[in-house]
């Protein structure tokens, strides 16, 4: 069975992209296969290509975040017969501010996290980037070496889009990677709801100047407000 794995992060939007998924007929989508960790990871995907196969499903979608040993991905997903890859990607200020506000809560799908307000840390959020952007390079540079493409989903322009507009564009980067999917004629499955609906990052911050003013001296400031890829 053909497969794709979303290389991702923490709060960048792919739960709220697999929730969109099960509109389309023939996909098979599971963010939470390895949610009780990485032990058998082949043996899993096996029993959920099975359950796919017994839906008549002819694609199954998995989500490999850094929780997970390189290692399994790359042997038990990437390695797997049939399997494609893409990236789903956020700024990466902003996907940090949102793991702060969740993890503080312990609030990850429904709580309205916009009036939450958190303090920053500059060097340990540099860490973190440091962390998000191996992660990221890491398997663009495994694809690379291999000649495969390296689609990409950004948050941004990508997924915070009408229904339609999220599914079209998934289409087309899974058809970068010799995946045709046909669209859905309706959309009853309609994602996540947004927990946090307050746009400029610095209202979502307490010390946000003294934590700007950290990243300048830095030099990360761009790196920040970017991508990791």
């Amino acid at each position: 069975m053909d497969g794709v794995t979303v290389i991702t992060g923490p709060r960048t939007g792919a739960g709220h992209l697999f929730a969109l998924l099960r509109n389309f007929e023939a996909v098979a989508p599971s963010d939470g296969l390895f949610a009780d960790g990485a032990q058998d990871a082949s043996g899993k995907i096996d029993l959920f290509e099975l359950e796919a196969r017994a839906e008549r499903k002819s694609l199954i979608v998995l989500k490999a975040t850094s929780a997970l040993p390189r290692e399994v991905v790359e042997r038990d997903l990437l390695g797997r017969p049939g399997m494609r890859t893409i990236f789903v990607v956020r700024r990466l200020i902003d996907t940090y501010v949102s793991l702060v506000k969740a993890t503080a809560l312990d609030a990850w799908r429904t709580t309205d996290l916009t009036p939450v307000k958190v303090k920053l840390d500059a060097g340990r959020f540099a860490t973190w980037l440091d962390e998000q952007q191996a992660w990221y390079s890491s398997w663009t540079d495994w694809l690379q070496r291999r000649a495969y493409p390296v689609p990409v989903l950004r948050y941004e322009t990508h997924l915070t889009v009408p229904v339609e507009s999220v599914l079209r564009r998934f289409q087309s980067t899974v058809a970068q990677v010799g995946i045709s999917l046909r669209m859905p004629l309706s959309f009853p499955h309609e994602g996540l709801v947004r927990q946090d609906r307050e746009k400029a990052v610095a209202f979502k911050v307490k010390n946000w100047p003294e934590f700007s003013k950290a990243l300048s001296e830095r030099g990360i400031e761009k790196r920040a407000f970017g991508y990791p890829i």
